[in-house]
């Protein structure tokens, strides 16, 4: 059986003491389901959110008009039963489920899903969110919105686009209840979230937990547990002692050295799945020197990922050669570039930079599904950099500040990531590394901007031959590993632990899960 270190048993004990032997309003605890997250979730408003904290929360509450198979990416029917294409390709028209009620019991409309894209895309929208992150990145290409009747809505795009309709299936287009919002402010859907989904929201309680009911009402069948409680538990072997105990049911987020013990012990389950994420290292090439390819290049020869891999992810992650996982269709092996701090000197020394002041490598200060253990990395960059000449002062920010400033551009490296949405390449491409995306707030934080690859990547957008489209990501990638704005690090394996009485856990490659299909085995006997 794992024993916790002496030094993290006592801050386990601590943060564990909430956790009260019946669920919320006295439920018994095996009608209860509790899920332990590192962090908080910054927001419940699913147009809003960057975090994969709050996306494990905000799927459960919240329902899409397609959404994902369990396990895959292949889309299925959700809030709409089908669809129809325009033969141009620009029009889409979604017949909604009849019988489909929010938390609060109002029927879902076409004017629901009206208000949830438009105050997304119109700016001046009395309930627009705060920022629409993904509006502004992926949804852009939505010209209009349309009611055509009660249960029927048409979405205007500006050309065909590949990847539109798994698009949809993300959780920044899910449909909220309108009037949830308009009562207090467009803030409350941050903090008083309504939807369709299995779980309906009751209270969070903020560093705490964030409690769910069932929604006994749910279209596709009520939950088979009662409650889905998120506790926050930053200390990772503290969520490991909970576990143990039976505090805790299931961890989101172990640190892969404790992760590789768990299968060891007899109360213990672990669930994996092939990941669709990367880790990487961006370079600002707005900025000198990165703006020079022969230093990029040069980080990245300084850049030891196998000692990262093996040190930091205990063999759950596999080495990335570049932006696209190994699972995905389209990805090209490529050649990357060896750990060769002589080659690395070479190139600095022919490029001759300057560090007059030293450069700032900004990190978050918590764990990420595709990062574990952020610190650690940034302190091996900043060895391997200092050990080729180039000085680095690392900087550790809250998530949400780190994410602002990476976001206009206010760094020199940062160490970052993405978890793949939709399953289509254009999700990592287009949106990690394309010109249209390097404007504040961007996702492309390395700034790159380069005119073939834009094309490129624009055409396999439009495109719908899979053959075709194939071959131009197989180019784009080339491209980028020879332009070099990023150091591709890791893809990291997604894996969950849980109490062994915990049944049907499926792990999407997006890290998130569905609970409205998970029980415990003895919550059978009960009534």
């Amino acid at each position: 059986m794992l024993r916790p270190s002496a030094r993290a048993l006592p801050l386990a004990l601590a943060l564990l003491a909430g956790c009260e032997p019946t669920g919320p309003s006295g439920v018994p605890a095996d009608r209860t389901l509790t899920v332990a997250l590192a962090v908080d979730p910054i927001s419940l408003d699913p147009a809003d959110v960057t975090d994969a904290e709050a996306v494990y929360v905000t799927e459960q509450i919240f329902e899409h008009l397609v959404r994902y198979k369990p396990g895959t990416t292949e889309i299925e029917p959700a809030l709409a039963t089908s669809w129809d294409e325009s033969e141009d390709g620009t029009a889409w028209t979604f017949h909604l489920r009849p019988g489909v009620r929010f938390h609060d019991g109002v029927p879902l409309d076409a004017d629901a899903v009206v208000f949830s894209l438009e105050r997304q895309r119109d700016p001046a929208h009395p309930q627009r969110c705060k920022t629409c992150p993904y509006w502004e990145s992926i949804f852009r290409n939505i010209q209009r919105v349309e009611k055509v009747d009660a249960m029927t809505v048409r979405l205007v795009i500006d050309r065909p686009h590949a990847p539109f309709l798994a698009n949809l299936a993300m959780a920044a287009v899910s449909i909220v209840r309108p009037s949830a919002g308009s009562r207090p402010g467009a803030g409350a859907f941050a903090t008083q979230p309504v939807g369709t989904g299995p779980f309906r929201f009751v209270r969070w309680i903020q560093r705490d937990r964030l409690v769910l009911e069932a929604n006994e009402s749910y279209w596709d069948g009520a939950p088979r547990i009662r409650h889905l409680v998120f506790r926050i538990v930053p200390d990772a072997r503290a969520r490991l002692v909970g576990l143990e105990s039976g505090a805790i049911d299931v961890a989101q987020n172990l640190d892969p050295s404790d992760l590789r013990f768990v299968p060891l012990h007899p109360d213990l389950r672990t669930y994996r799945a092939a990941g669709v994420n990367v880790a990487y290292l961006a370079m600002n090439t707005r900025r000198p020197p990165w703006n020079d390819v022969h230093v990029r290049r040069a980080v990245n020869h300084a850049i030891n990922r196998e000692a990262i891999v093996k040190l930091i992810y205990q063999g759950f992650a596999k080495l990335a050669n570049g932006p696209l996982p190994p699972s995905m269709w389209g990805y090209r092996a490529g050649r990357g570039y060896d750990y060769d701090p002589a080659r690395a000197r070479a190139l600095l020394g022919e490029a001759r930079p300057s560090f007059a002041k030293t450069p700032r490598l900004l990190v978050m200060d918590s764990p990420r599904p595709y990062l574990p253990s952020p610190e650690r990395v940034a302190r091996i960059v900043a060895r391997n950099l200092a050990d080729v000449g180039v000085p680095v002062e690392i900087a550790v920010l809250p998530w949400e500040e780190y994410r602002r400033r990476i976001g206009i551009g206010d760094h020199d490296l940062c160490l970052y990531g993405w978890i793949g949405d939709n399953g289509d390449p254009d999700n990592f491409l287009y949106v990690l590394l394309d010109r249209d995306n390097a404007a504040p707030p961007a996702l492309n934080v390395a700034f790159y901007d380069n005119a073939e690859l834009h094309g490129l990547l624009v055409w396999g957008r439009e495109t719908s031959e899979r053959a075709e489209r194939e071959r131009l990501y197989q180019r784009a990638q080339e491209i980028i590993e020879e332009e070099a704005p990023w150091v591709p690090l890791a893809h990291a394996e997604v894996t969950v632990a849980a109490r062994k009485e915990v049944r049907g856990i499926v792990v999407d490659p997006d890290a998130t899960s569905d609970y409205a299909r998970v029980f415990k085995t003895s919550d059978e006997a009960k009534p």
